[in-house]
């Protein structure tokens, strides 16, 4: 089935329940935490998450995330965010607190811009720009596969979500591409197993469903299940911790629930930073 923009945007914004909205909390379990948010002039209307706890020397690699629905409230999945920002991540959240209006993918390029610029320098001198990841959840997915041939993005993270057109352009792909989908009542499942299958032998590639819907768990205490595996895969991908990747890899994800398949992981080339 063909999912158009508008009807992923809906499903995004109606998969929180009230009993979900209710328990959005948590500031992140990881040894950087906890982690907050601020805005920046510079950007106006991105929000940043970040760790409070950044030992003396430590860098911090970058994600530019997508909201569901292309939302520009950049608190829609705060639980979540504050969960990996807090293992040691810099995440330029699309949009501001609380936010009205639609995001799209030039506001994700202009966060690039913005932070490729400024790394290693004041506020952002322990950043390092030579690691970003673009990734989003349901149309956020959509903004961070146009990130994808861009020289200076390293992996792409789509967060149930998928092509709502071009599908070929899949079979073209040639960055790692990570999905993590909430199972056949996903509404965007089809276009997640899709580009999965179609991308091309010799791309890394994995994907894991975890039968929660389209809604996923992001206002769970820390972001729930999907916090736990978001938190693991940003030290593998982003900080190259091997031994957290064995999560997504080995029994650690299926334990949990996920049902996960993967190729060509051994292409995929992260040292620790």
């Amino acid at each position: 089935m063909k999912f158009s923009l508008a009807s992923l945007g809906l499903a995004a914004l109606t998969s929180a329940s009230p009993v979900l909205e209710s328990r959005q909390s948590g500031t992140g379990s990881g040894p950087f935490g906890p982690a907050h948010y601020y805005t920046h002039g510079g950007l106006s209307r991105h929000t940043f998450f970040a760790p409070r706890n950044i030992p003396q020397g430590a860098k911090l690699p970058v994600m530019i995330w997508g909201n569901g629905a292309c939302s520009a409230d950049s608190l829609g999945q705060g639980p979540f965010l504050h969960q990996l920002a807090s293992h040691g991540v810099l995440i330029i959240v699309q949009g501001t607190p609380r936010g009205g209006g639609s995001t799209n993918a030039d506001m994700m390029r202009q966060a690039i811009d913005f932070i490729t610029r400024e790394a290693g320098q004041g506020q952002f001198a322990q950043v390092d720009a030579s690691r970003i990841t673009a990734a989003g959840f349901s149309c956020g997915g959509v903004e961070a596969y146009g990130q994808i041939n861009d020289n200076r993005v390293s992996n792409i993270g789509i967060w149930s979500s998928g092509l709502l057109d071009g599908y070929d352009r899949a079979r073209n792909f040639r960055k790692p591409v990570f999905f993590f989908l909430g199972g056949q009542s996903d509404i965007a499942y089809g276009n997640g197993e899709r580009d999965y299958n179609y991308m091309p032998q010799g791309t890394p590639k994995w994907k894991g469903n975890l039968n929660v819907g389209h809604g996923g768990t992001y206002h769970e205490f820390n972001g729930g299940k999907f916090g736990t595996i978001g938190a693991k895969w940003v030290e593998w991908i982003m900080r190259g911790n091997a031994t957290a990747g064995q999560y997504l890899t080995g029994d650690g994800a299926r334990r949990d629930g996920w049902q996960v398949v993967s190729q060509d992981l051994q292409n995929l080339r992260v040292t620790p930073i």
